[in-house]
């Protein structure tokens, strides 16, 4: 069971061999749990599958920015608009492994 306070990831969520993995930042947990009705609000199987939803979103955007610009979104970079969506708070490489791993905040 996938829990989102957790590392993010999808096994689809690859650009040219990188692993794109997301995480929520504290801010944004704390809304989460808001939303929750479940006493385990972080194992909660439709707050945790409207999120893993809304993270193929973000993959999407990332997808596209880099097929549009050559390059990931940076720190600061908001992914749905301008108006609304989260921003990347940071952004972790690793690199014997392959991953980057994008903190997620609003």
């Amino acid at each position: 069971m996938k829990v989102i306070v957790d590392v993010i990831d999808h096994s689809d969520w690859i650009i040219r061999g990188w692993k794109i993995k997301f995480l929520l930042s504290d801010r944004l947990l704390h809304q989460v749990r808001l939303l929750s009705r479940a006493d385990d609000w972080y194992e909660d199987p439709i707050v945790t599958d409207t999120w893993i939803a809304k993270m193929e979103i973000c993959f999407n955007s990332i997808q596209q920015f880099y097929n549009t610009f050559g390059l990931l979104p940076h720190i600061g970079d908001r992914l749905f608009n301008e108006e609304s969506g989260f921003v990347v708070q940071d952004r972790s490489i690793d690199g014997g492994h392959k991953q980057i791993t994008f903190t997620l905040s609003i």
